[in-house]
């Protein structure tokens, strides 16, 4: 009958959210190349400005690194007066 080639199959999970609080910049960039692939969406919490220590990660510093890793921002909620989330979302490649 012909040998026959066991079939390698790769499963994802993909869970729907997750959300996080970064201590530095570089503590922001590991979650996301550990887990951009993982959840549909990203919620990342920020400090507001008026509360926020000197070395906080800043809104500006979540989506540049956000952009590198191929996600977009599209929503922000705000938690209290203190903090804010951002959510933040794959890349959608464009089908031409």
């Amino acid at each position: 009958m012909g040998d026959k080639q066991p079939v390698k199959m790769e499963v994802q999970i993909v869970v729907e959210s997750i959300s996080f609080e970064p201590k530095s910049l570089g503590e922001l960039s590991h979650f996301f190349e550990k887990n951009k692939d993982i959840y549909l969406e990203i919620w990342i919490i920020i400090s507001n400005r008026k509360v926020a220590s000197p070395k906080a990660v800043s809104f500006n510093d979540v989506v540049s690194e956000a952009k590198k890793q191929g996600l977009i921002d599209s929503r922000i909620k705000n938690i209290d007066n203190e903090k804010y989330m951002i959510r933040l979302t794959k890349r959608l490649k464009p089908k031409f």
